[in-house]
């Protein structure tokens, strides 16, 4: 029997752009690549001394904006074998524009739920309802949810995250536009008033995720409050958070439990 299959995890890490992927592929060993038209999808191996030095499968990539571009994404990602070993969890990491009153920059947002507020199959259906799913919301799960907090607020706490602020748990809404003007985020706060932040991506790939039954956490970064100086802010935010988007993504790698992976 093959151990290294039976004993190892394989994480589908994801973003909508190489900025959020950062350096996680550099710190990857025996690292292959796979090309679907002009999606590249990378597997490697990533050493962590949490796991007596037996590897964790890593298969990266990055999507493009969107939904349409991130569900495609993370259907191939899911699709992945390497070294015999199928995708265990997916994450999908980056950046968002905050909503919330007194969100700021690098602080963290990990949802409990997901709603794509440009979803309206009225009067079919109701506003925000998922035909697919019968449901408007997509939790997280809360085993993986409290996982992630307590990771994160553990190094949060010990100030061994550089940059990176305050942890939140809310709404975050997906839509395939990206929001800069004031009126948008009223019209936002009006419809959703308990909304968070906003993206592009997250509730497409944890539908995908929720339909192919795979456990999936979301995990965004705010970069700019979304309003008539987000275009300017968020360029600017980008270039810097490329250099440490591996540090939170190494998070998760080194302190994978497979009691909520059910492996």
């Amino acid at each position: 029997m093959n151990s290294k299959r039976d004993t190892s995890f394989h994480i589908g890490i994801l973003s909508a752009m190489p900025e959020e992927v950062g350096h996680t592929i550099l710190n990857l060993k025996n690292v292959i690549k796979a090309q679907y038209g002009d999606l590249t999808i990378y597997s490697g191996e990533w050493f962590s001394s949490n796991y007596l030095n037996k590897p964790i499968f890593v298969t990266v990539a990055w999507s493009g904006w969107g939904k349409v571009s991130s569900s495609r994404a993370a259907t191939r990602i899911i699709s992945t074998i390497y070294n015999e070993k199928k995708i265990d969890f997916i994450i999908f990491t980056g950046v968002a524009g905050g909503i919330k009153k007194d969100l700021k920059q690098w602080d963290i947002v990990i949802p409990d739920e997901l709603i794509q507020y440009d979803m309206d199959a009225r009067p079919i259906f109701e506003r925000f309802i998922l035909p697919a799913l019968n449901m408007d919301r997509i939790k997280t799960d809360p085993k993986i949810l409290n996982w992630a907090n307590k990771v994160v607020r553990e190094k949060l706490d010990k100030k061994e995250l550089p940059f990176y602020k305050n942890l939140y748990n809310g709404l975050i809404g997906t839509g395939d536009q990206f929001v800069a003007k004031k009126s948008s985020i009223d019209n936002l706060k009006t419809i959703l008033p308990e909304i968070f932040a906003v993206e592009m991506e997250g509730g497409a790939v944890a539908q995908v995720a929720h339909q192919e039954k795979i456990p999936c956490l979301i995990v965004r970064v705010i970069s700019d409050n979304a309003d008539d100086e987000a275009s300017l802010n968020f360029n600017e935010f980008l270039k810097l958070y490329q250099k440490y988007s591996w540090d939170l993504i190494k998070i998760f790698l080194d302190n994978l439990e497979s009691k909520f992976l059910q492996l």
